[in-house]
């Protein structure tokens, strides 16, 4: 009975990390693909703080419950309150400098 907890909670962690990694990696395809800053802000908010939650989720979920879990739910719950903050700060900042975000308007236009 023992093993086949720890066999659930096992495949429910990688479960957890296949997700994070795919979110990850997602933040980097979007990092790399889109146009603008702002459309960069929104896969770095988005998809970096899902990766960051499952992969988290699944080291407590392997951890089990101790300290070292209550540890991994403080970073979690630092990076839900940070995450969001910095960039809306960084997308308020970019907007006061006049930093125009790119548009397909006059591409749209010509066709």
């Amino acid at each position: 009975m023992i093993d086949l907890i720890h066999t659930l909670r096992q495949i429910v962690a990688y479960v957890f990390f296949i997700t994070g990694i795919y979110f990850l990696l997602s933040t980097a395809v979007g990092m790399i693909r889109f146009p603008d800053l702002y459309t960069r802000l929104h896969a770095g908010s988005k998809c970096l703080m899902a990766g960051g939650i499952s992969v988290l989720m699944g080291c407590i979920v392997l951890e089990g419950s101790g300290f070292v879990s209550l540890k991994l739910i403080v970073i979690l719950i630092f990076l839900l309150i940070t995450n969001p903050i910095a960039i809306h700060v960084i997308a308020s900042l970019s907007y006061q400098f006049n930093l125009i975000p790119k548009t397909n308007a006059k591409k749209n236009i010509d066709e």
